[in-house]
């Protein structure tokens, strides 16, 4: 394990440990303390050599990851290739039920989400993360490096892109309530914080929250879930901005 923590590390991913055979983060921030320092790493290894390796998705490592869970979502997503090409060929990992796939990270921000592409194919990307081999799943199995598949990790079609950056994967305009749990849970790096915190003072006020609440509960969350966390001015700043624009949409219908 420890010997992959520090390859991945020396290639820029991000890494931090999680529980042996398990998906749970074994450090107190979890994936807030993904790193590629090597001493940190092999201390995280030395205390416990079975914590699985768990790689921080999103612009901190460059990479997104899209998880093919299972034979149905396999084929979903040769009815999905079958209309708009096939998925280049990148690297991919075998998981317990499936696969992962790695692409780069693109310039625009790629949330994680659940189902949004087809049912059963999940993505990770900036503020997820993934085990990667030879992490073992609670399941007994190790996931591990497929042997059929591109050298090196492949940009993403812009057909999947679009599917993953319009808000349903449809282009109706309806986020998803799998990708707004997401978002709260799990949090946001640095890159996508400005603009996380804008959507969620978005999502708040159209939905009547007192702005002073909404307020609040951005602080409490941006201290939690953002890493590293913004100045609270920075929060003022965004969720007053919003709420003006909220009262002029308001005032206008």
């Amino acid at each position: 394990m420890i010997r992959a923590a520090l390859a991945y590390a020396r290639k820029g991913l991000q890494i931090f440990p999680c529980q042996p055979r398990a998906k749970r983060p074994a450090t107190a921030n979890g994936l807030k303390d993904a790193t590629t320092d090597p001493d940190r790493i092999r201390a995280w290894w030395h205390h416990e050599p079975a914590f699985n390796v768990a790689v921080a998705t999103g612009a901190v490592s460059g990479i997104f990851v899209v998880d093919v869970d299972g034979l149905d979502a396999e084929a979903e997503l040769r009815k999905l290739e079958a209309e708009h090409g096939t998925l280049p060929a990148t690297i991919e990992a075998i998981t317990a039920r499936g696969r992962h796939v790695y692409f780069k990270m693109t310039a625009a921000d790629v949330r994680n989400s659940a189902s949004k592409v087809a049912p059963g194919i999940d993505i990770r990307g900036t503020g997820g993360y993934v085990l990667a081999p030879p992490s073992i799943h609670p399941t007994g199995r190790r996931y591990c490096w497929s042997v059929d598949c591109g050298p090196d990790i492949a940009a993403a079609p812009a057909w999947l892109l679009a599917k993953i950056q319009t808000p349903n994967g449809k282009g109706n305009g309806a986020t998803p309530p799998s990708e707004w749990r997401a978002l709260v849970a799990e949090g946001v790096a640095e890159g996508a914080r400005d603009c996380t915190v804008a959507k969620l003072a978005g999502y708040l006020l159209r939905r009547r929250v007192d702005p002073v609440v909404a307020l609040e509960m951005l602080q409490i969350w941006n201290a939690a879930r953002c890493s590293p966390p913004l100045p609270a001015a920075d929060i003022d700043r965004i969720v007053g901005s919003i709420a003006s624009k909220e009262l002029k949409r308001r005032c206008n219908v």
